[in-house]
């Protein structure tokens, strides 16, 4: 998922006769965030970087990796929606490396209600902290999003796994 610095321009309460202004920095900017949810906790796992490539994603199932191995974690089913990353020849690669580690589950195509990450986490992460909202940097943006997973994981208590 990826964060903009332009914000979202949203639905919001005003005043009869007034117009909300929301500043632009002017130049936009972006930033990728890869996030899991595990099951069924529906804590999440997150990794921030400046490019949407498979090189991060990459990047990513390696920090699920070493979370299964702090955790003494068996197996992961990894459900993934259809994404250019998700299927390249550099994923597949790796996820066959590891294929007794994760297993992936590709949902059908066109099917994003099917995506629990997409509508419990992605969509309300945009809503709360991207619409109507202006950050000078994207430094500050994405220390907004931060929290905001961090205050996610908080609200969906750790699960004991000994």
């Amino acid at each position: 998922m990826w964060l903009e610095l332009n914000p979202i321009i949203g639905p919001g309460w005003m005043l009869k006769g007034q117009q909300r202004e929301v500043p632009t920095p002017g130049r936009n900017k972006r930033t990728n965030f890869f996030i899991t949810m595990l099951w069924p906790s529906k804590r999440v796992i997150y990794n921030v970087y400046k490019r949407r490539r498979s090189r991060e994603f990459k990047g990513h199932l390696t920090n699920l990796l070493r979370h299964m191995k702090r955790h003494r974690l068996k197996r992961l089913i990894l459900i993934m929606d259809n994404a250019t990353i998700h299927r390249s020849e550099e994923t597949m690669q790796f996820l066959e490396r590891h294929q007794d580690k994760i297993s992936p589950f590709y949902l059908p195509r066109y099917s994003p209600k099917l995506n629990e990450v997409d509508g419990r986490v992605n969509r309300r992460l945009k809503g709360d902290v991207c619409t109507n909202h202006t950050y000078q940097s994207i430094k500050e943006l994405e220390d907004a999003a931060r929290q905001y997973l961090r205050n996610h994981n908080k609200r969906h208590k750790c699960w004991d796994l000994t």
